[in-house]
């Protein structure tokens, strides 16, 4: 939803203020919707789906997987977005497609066994990630169009946080849900999921009735700027975005930071179900807890992000993460249940605020380092390429997860001058899981890539520092 604006002032100029007023309600209404769908469709959910039909860690890293490997698809959506000039149609048609996709997910368990339904549910997923992905490609480059500087960041932030409301409401209920069934009717849970995916549907189809109804302002302006690039080289607009020296190095760290944070995150749910005993309701409602930490966060970000730059943005928020993700390896060998509880409490905490301003950060340093109206090809690029890198990182880790306990440390053998400190706060033996070993893993090699901003990440671009000063 982070994406900054590129259009003319004077093309807006004759433009009705209260279809501009409407349209912007419709675009709230749109991502709150489609936040709220997606809580409920991946994530934690989708880990917990998958586990209760009995797949392991490999198709559950999968399953994660398949979200962001569908944005390679964003590439020859460009080819659609850039020949036809019906960027509102595109998007319309092919978010409706994959919202009736996730909503066949959770009516599968009202037709089939159990034993049938993983099989059915992971091709129907295929499919609404595919043409979310599509749909996608046309909408961001049609809404990143639709405002002048002034009014976008207002709709951005409106977009940003009563998103952020419904996706944690909606995550509250759905796992509230699933876990008085799993008390009281444990024999149905199957159909709690099912009921999950279908609410996920109708909130999916809801936010595209409020697509439909944004009236699409800019067609005149598409028609004619697609008119010129419809004689071009499909593969000329990739290949100047990539001759942009700040872009290419911003898409570089992007990789860099999603490739990590992509090991280790699909994994986070399952390691609080396994590895410590959670249940779903509980990881829920500290998601939501990391969802408020982010949308509080916010406007601090912001204002850090002026008055210091971005790379020390980054140097501040990125090895803090990442050694929060260490960190949940330690909190799963803590003997004391209340210190434990308080240090996951912490951690989901620092862990949003962190992500804030990472993505805030990366976010706008990516589209204002994008060339004023010709954004699809280069934001296509940055998507296909980091959904690449995010769709494998899960699958290496659900190899290292499957593995069960690697070794273990006995405080009584090893490290004789912590004996003290490691008997009173941690078990007599600590264990090293598979599970253990990807947020390890990810945590060391993500403080090491701190390392990459000084030689990717720019110390000053124009555009985003005039942007941002404008916003204030």
């Amino acid at each position: 939803m982070s994406i900054l604006v590129s259009t003319h002032k004077e093309d807006l100029e004759n433009i009705d203020n209260n279809y501009i007023d409407k349209n912007k309600n419709f675009f709230v209404i749109d991502a709150t919707l489609a936040q709220g769908m997606t809580s409920l469709s991946t994530g934690a959910f989708l880990s917990a789906f998958a586990l209760y039909l009995g797949a392991s860690y490999v198709v559950v890293g999968l399953l994660n997987a398949l979200i962001p490997l569908a944005q390679i698809l964003q590439i020859p959506a460009t080819f659609l977005v850039e020949k036809y000039p019906k960027r509102k149609f595109i998007a319309l048609f092919a978010l409706t497609l994959s919202r009736i996709a996730i909503l066949l997910c959770g009516l599968i368990p009202l037709f089939f066994i159990k034993s049938h339904v993983l099989p059915i549910f992971f091709v129907l997923y295929i499919i609404y990630v595919s043409f979310a992905n599509i749909g996608g490609c046309a909408f961001s480059t049609w809404f990143r169009d639709f405002f002048n500087p002034d009014t976008f960041y207002q709709v951005l932030t409106q977009r940003f946080i009563f998103a952020t409301l419904l996706g944690a409401i909606a995550s509250f209920v759905g796992a509230l849900g699933l876990e008085y069934i799993k008390n009281n009717y444990s024999q149905y849970m199957l159909f709690g999921y099912s009921g999950v995916f279908i609410l996920a549907g109708i909130l999916g189809l809801g936010s595209s009735i409020a697509i439909h109804n944004i009236r699409d302002l800019l067609k005149h302006i598409n028609e004619q700027t697609h008119s010129s690039l419809q004689h071009n080289s499909f593969w000329k607009p990739f290949q100047e975005s990539l001759e942009n020296v700040n872009f290419r190095k911003t898409m570089l760290f992007c990789i860099i930071w999603n490739s990590i944070f992509n090991f280790a995150n699909p994994f986070l749910p399952v390691f609080l179900m396994k590895r410590i005993g959670y249940s779903l309701l509980i990881i829920i409602c500290l998601t939501v807890l990391n969802q408020f930490a982010n949308v509080i966060s916010f406007s601090f970000w912001k204002k850090f992000s002026i008055r210091y730059g971005n790379r020390s943005l980054l140097y501040l928020c990125i090895p803090v993460f990442f050694a929060a993700v260490i960190s949940w390896f330690i909190s799963a060998e803590l003997k004391n249940d209340i210190i434990q509880w308080y240090l996951i409490l912490f951690l989901h905490i620092i862990s949003g605020i962190c992500v804030a301003g990472i993505n805030l950060c990366l976010t706008n340093l990516i589209f204002s380092t994008t060339p004023r109206g010709k954004a699809t090809a280069p934001l296509a690029l940055n998507s296909s390429l980091n959904g690449l890198v995010a769709g494998i990182a899960p699958i290496l880790a659900g190899y290292v997860a499957e593995y069960g306990t690697l070794f273990q440390i006995s405080s009584n053998t090893y490290l004789h001058f912590l004996r003290a400190p490691l008997q009173l706060f941690f078990a007599p033996t600590i264990q090293v899981t598979g599970l253990d070993m990807v947020m390890i893993i990810s945590g060391i090699i993500g403080i090491c890539s701190v390392i990459a901003i000084h030689f990717l990440i720019p110390t000053h671009i124009s555009s985003l520092s005039h942007y941002s000063s404008s916003q204030e």
